[in-house]
């Protein structure tokens, strides 16, 4: 597993649980209805002013290690760590061809080149 975190979109993205994660919950669901069971469960066990803390944050301090005491707000995400990092496909660069994107000018460069012969 790499360490590279990606926030989750509440709206679209969908999780599932290998195992049961949280007891009496679909193992299956989309994020904003995980962030709202998430809600209930804190809001359960916690002080009534707890589901600010997926929203708007409270106020703290914050001392990150070779840095300086910073104020701000702390909220609760979900995110995501996959387990390997994606591949993108990269054409192989071996100096043969070098293919350029097309763009808007090159329509008037070529009209150039016809006009200049």
């Amino acid at each position: 597993m790499n360490d590279e975190w990606e926030p989750l979109n509440p709206d679209d993205d969908v999780v599932h649980f290998h195992q049961e994660a949280f007891e009496n919950l679909p193992r299956t669901q989309i994020v904003f209805q995980l962030l709202k069971e998430v809600k209930k469960i804190w809001a359960k066990y916690c002080t009534s002013s707890g589901s600010r803390i997926f929203g708007e944050g409270f106020e703290c301090y914050v001392l990150i290690p070779g840095q300086q005491w910073r104020t701000g707000k702390i909220r609760v995400r979900l995110e995501f760590c996959p387990d390997e990092t994606e591949i993108e496909d990269k054409p192989e660069e071996n100096g043969l061809e070098i293919k350029q994107e097309s763009s808007p000018l090159d329509d008037l460069r070529q009209q150039l080149k016809e006009s200049e012969n």
